[in-house]
């Protein structure tokens, strides 16, 4: 009897002591809450953002301060309930709450949980810059054109370094870039059914997400695109497809239905790769001068020009064209177009092998279904060299170059930047004003070099039409 009150005596106190430490660990836990601030950044302008998470006891009170020139102001105290595991404040600081300004402070966030033990007191300080003031911005010029589907050039003052500026157009940011003295230059593309409705604004955003955005008008001038018709023949697709299926063993089906995959999808897919590889850019002008052309060439189709394909008689798909076809002879010499750095050189599906350039601040120039591929990525070139030989390679019905021109990944008019007095109005003047290095070659001379030269023979083959 007395071994069986012992045994049971010993398991209460088991009991007791395990209750003691269940209690201890659990309603005395030494956890303290764990807290977060948003922005994680020193300028803070229109809102602070407080999260504070204490996964066991929950959030018993939050406190946040802010102390400037030896001054501390409240600007939030709260105490919660138990089981309050998540605390997620906004605390917004435009207007200025009274007693505060812009410039130095100091944030004091304090919070502390219902464990027993009088709770667990957590306090994190940050030191932060309070900035509520948005930056001014003024665009250079009162009055700017542009044709539908070209592309747009402006100048425009801020009055501080700022990390986001650019031009908006619809959805679309087309980034800004210094060029000292405050002042930024921004390329954007002008959509090819921008209408005399569609919107511009410049913008500029501090490190406090303080936005400044003005509108400036923008007289487009329309433009009236080609169309074309083209016969997709059986020969055609013989010819064509084995270059793709060689490439994509997944690529099945019957000749037609491979073409519209290739001549759909892997446009598509081929376009964003053209915007990845545009992502990264020179923050300056690394051109001068009217691009060159392909020399002794004839253009074969146009810019933005619209196709309907059609095979046995049937309309079967619809395409834009976005970029110029220049034909010469076979395997003519191709010049880079003007100075910069080479982004890409390789394959690009529909377009063959294909050279990219970074001009700077977002201008890129493309040219695709070359036979020989005589650069590689990295090089620097300047206006002339040689970047390869035309060809037939990707969705191409013959010899010829594929030249394109876009600003940030966006296809716009090559016409332009072949024109010297374009160059000359809508870029050079807008950058008198740029104190920057000499330019590699006079103005001057890259005009008499642009200006078309005499043809001495005939193309040997007509231009495809990918």
């Amino acid at each position: 009897m007395k071994k069986t009150v012992g045994v049971i005596l010993g398991i209460l106190g088991s009991l007791v002591v395990a209750g003691g430490v269940y209690v201890y660990l659990v309603f005395f836990e030494q956890e303290k809450p764990a807290i977060q601030v948003q922005p994680d950044a020193k300028h803070i302008g229109k809102s602070l953002a407080v999260r504070v998470q204490d996964r066991k006891s929950g959030v018993a009170e939050l406190q946040v301060d802010v102390v400037q020139q030896g001054k501390t102001l409240n600007l939030f105290y709260e105490k919660f309930p138990k089981e309050t595991r998540l605390v997620e404040k906004t605390i917004a600081l435009r207007p200025l709450p009274k007693g505060l300004r812009d410039g130095e402070a100091q944030i004091k966030i304090s919070a502390k949980d219902h464990s027993w033990n009088w709770g667990n007191p957590v306090t994190v300080e940050k030191a932060v810059v309070i900035d509520t003031t948005p930056p001014q911005l003024s665009v250079l010029g009162t009055l700017h054109y542009g044709h539908q589907g070209g592309t747009g050039v402006i100048t425009y003052q801020v009055s501080e370094e700022v990390p986001l500026t650019g031009v908006q157009v619809g959805a679309t940011l087309f980034p800004g870039y210094a060029v000292g003295q405050g002042r930024y230059v921004a390329y954007f593309a002008i959509p090819q059914d921008a209408s005399p409705k569609t919107s511009f604004s410049a913008l500029a955003e501090d490190q406090a997400e303080n936005r400044t955005q003005t509108g400036f008008r923008v007289v487009i001038k329309p433009k009236a695109f080609k169309k074309d018709k083209i016969q997709v023949s059986d020969s055609f697709l013989q010819n064509l497809l084995p270059y793709f299926t060689s490439k994509d063993p997944n690529l099945k089906g019957t000749p037609l239905e491979m073409f519209l995959a290739v001549n759909r999808k892997q446009r598509e897919a081929d376009h964003q790769e053209v915007k990845k590889v545009c992502r990264e850019t020179v923050p300056k002008p690394l051109w001068a001068g009217p691009f060159l052309r392909l020399p002794n060439s004839k253009p074969m189709a146009s810019f933005a020009q619209d196709r309907t394909y059609y095979y046995n008689g049937k309309e079967v798909d619809r395409q834009i064209h976005l970029g110029v076809d220049l034909a010469s002879l076979a395997q003519s010499r191709v010049p880079a177009g003007n100075s910069g750095i080479v982004v890409f050189a390789g394959p690009l599906g529909i377009y063959g092998n294909t050279v990219v350039i970074d001009h700077g601040c977002g201008l890129f120039s493309m040219y695709s279904h070359l036979s020989k591929i005589e650069v590689e990525v990295k090089k620097e070139v300047k206006r002339g060299d040689s970047l390869g030989r035309t060809g037939a390679t990707g969705m191409a019905g013959g010899d010829h170059l594929h030249y394109a021109m876009m600003v940030q990944g966006v296809f716009v008019d090559p016409l332009e930047w072949w024109d010297p007095h374009w160059i000359r109005d809508n870029v050079d003047l807008k950058m008198k004003w740029f104190d920057g290095p000499p330019k590699p070659e006079s103005v001057k001379k890259a005009v008499k070099e642009a200006q078309p030269q005499a043809k001495t023979k005939k193309p040997t083959r007509k231009a495809g039409k990918p």
